[in-house]
């Protein structure tokens, strides 16, 4: 129905898929960080696709990607930008559910919370916020922030364990081999 809206989309596995998933029926509709992108920059070029174009805007980001520059929706709330974000919360970088190899009781490097709710974030700046657990749900959230116009944020929970890392190179990390 929207095939003039343009796709920003930033983070590892949501990047990664997003691209082989989401077709585009017009040129230059797609935004993204490129290859082994540099993250945080969703946020800006959503913000500048809805200032120049006027259309509507899919912000399609990873927890931690969103993370670098998540501040940036009171921006697009200020603005009332015609920006809907989704977030794809498994609570970590590639995957939620890391081990802290060190030992001790502090979260691994790469969790973040597995119950954020950044829909939350979004309200408090005066834009509609969802949290999304199936696929209805999900669907009903996009259809309703498209049609809105209004900044939008839907917290979509997805499983801890299904990332996998971009480009498959968590075999060249260093392993501690030496004894005690």
């Amino acid at each position: 129905d929207h095939k003039d809206v343009y796709v920003v989309n930033e983070g590892a596995n949501t990047l990664d898929n997003a691209r082989n998933i989401i077709d585009m029926y017009e040129p230059r509709k797609r935004l993204d960080c490129g290859t082994w992108g540099v993250m945080g920059v969703g946020m800006g070029y959503a913000i500048g696709a809805a200032v120049t174009s006027g259309k509507p805007v899919v912000a399609i980001e990873g927890d931690s990607a969103f993370g670098f520059s998540g501040m940036e929706i009171e921006t697009i709330c200020r603005y009332q930008l015609p920006v809907t974000i989704l977030i794809f919360n498994n609570g970590g970088i590639y995957r939620g559910d890391g081990v802290n190899l060190h030992g001790d009781k502090d979260p691994c490097p790469t969790a973040l919370m597995a119950d954020a709710r950044y829909d939350k974030m979004i309200e408090a700046f005066g834009g509609i916020g969802y949290n999304a657990t199936t696929p209805d749900e999900i669907q009903q959230a996009l259809k309703a922030g498209l049609e809105s116009g209004k900044p939008t944020l839907i917290n979509v929970v997805i499983d801890p364990a299904v990332g996998t890392e971009s480009g498959h190179i968590g075999n060249l990390n260093p392993k501690f081999v030496a004894k005690n």
